[in-house]
């Protein structure tokens, strides 16, 4: 058993409580400045009895749940992240450095693992898992809600069939039960050492399901792409804006002289690619998903295997009734419904001329 460097902190654990009983859900520490929470989307300083933070605060604040060896390892790569439950909330914590000074984000994190039908998705999420193999991605930059959708497909897998199912995370998130399945989930740094040797691993344990979280080179594309070809139902992400991007990422990732070769092989590879994005409503008071969503289909592969990559977006407009869509699809129902702000899509659309040509005026 590794051993925590600081076992009690009490600064650390009054700014927890403060923010489980805030229902904040994210906490920033930073040297020079007040702690600050994230509710509803607004930054709020905890300013009332606490002086700024100096070096030394943040410092033990950040020592304060490391082990020996995470400390060792956050000195040599300057990033760590792993995830902590304190009186019976789990967080996820990243430790980075700026300007030499310890920086912790925490993320507050649900036990409670949201059904589909909670997070109101369409049917094509519930129908999709039941492929017996192939690649799925849920897509788009950080806190869009992806290791949630995530969550809730492997959850209604693990509910309604009877699979092996195998997670790869860094850290876990939302912890699973058995249930009609065999559920492992295998933390980076704790179970596995990385990504590769855990996916390589992992090949040899006969698991049906795999999920492991983000395709960061090509060496990870590479194992999906072999994982999907070889009777593995497979999930991961990827920090893409859209269905296209998405595709475009993967292929544009390897030298010219391979692309040809990874682009026949996604195209009989890929499943679906879901990309979402978390908007916040007018009024502050929650947020929406909205979600681009593309299934391969004849008219998708032909597309990706002749590299007529810039045709997939208007093809999966005229795809609708098998559950296609672009992202601007629910931005416009949402400025429509007066729910999101003209500030608010603009942000996020990938195809702003087309929120224009469709939105009342």
């Amino acid at each position: 058993m590794e051993w925590v460097i600081i076992k009690d902190y009490l600064l650390r654990d009054q700014l927890l409580q403060v923010m489980i009983d805030n229902k904040a859900s994210d906490m920033y520490i930073t040297t020079e400045k007040h702690p600050a929470m994230k509710i509803w989307w607004e930054i709020i300083f905890i300013d009332r009895w606490l002086e700024p933070l100096t070096w030394d605060d943040t410092k033990k604040f950040a020592q304060s749940l490391m082990t020996e060896k995470q400390s060792v390892y956050l000195i040599e790569e300057k990033n760590l992240d792993f995830a902590f439950e304190f009186n019976w909330t789990r967080f996820r914590w990243n430790i980075s450095f700026q300007m030499w000074n310890y920086m912790v984000v925490l993320r507050r994190l649900s036990e409670k693992i949201p059904s589909l039908e909670d997070l109101k998705l369409p049917e094509i999420y519930s129908e999709i898992t039941k492929v017996w193999q192939w690649l799925i991605l849920v897509t788009w930059p950080t806190w869009s809600g992806k290791s949630t959708t995530l969550a809730a497909m492997i959850d209604y897998i693990n509910a309604n069939y009877a699979k092996h199912i195998i997670t790869i995370e860094d850290p876990v998130e939302y912890r699973h039960k058995h249930k009609k399945s065999i559920i492992e989930q295998k933390e980076i740094g704790k179970d596995v050492p990385d990504y590769n040797k855990a996916l390589i691993w992992a090949m040899r344990q006969n698991p049906q399901v795999i999920l492991f979280w983000e395709m960061r080179n090509t060496e990870e594309i590479e194992m999906a792409l072999t994982l999907a070809e070889t009777g593995h139902l497979v999930f991961s992400t990827l920090h893409t804006r859209s269905a296209y991007q998405t595709i475009s990422r993967i292929i544009d990732s390897f030298e010219a002289g391979q692309q040809n070769q990874i682009r026949l092989q996604l195209a009989d590879a890929l499943t679906a690619v879901f990309s979402q994005r978390l908007l916040k409503t007018q009024d502050w008071t929650w947020v929406k998903m909205v979600k681009e969503i593309l299934v391969n289909n004849s008219a998708i592969w032909n597309l990706i295997r002749e590299n007529q990559l810039h045709q997939i977006p208007s093809t999966m407009q005229m795809w609708v009734r098998e559950w296609m869509q672009l992202l601007e699809k629910d931005i416009i129902e949402l400025v429509n419904a007066n729910i999101i702000s003209l500030e608010e899509w603009l942000k996020y659309a990938n195809n702003p001329k087309l929120v224009k040509e469709k939105i009342d005026s």
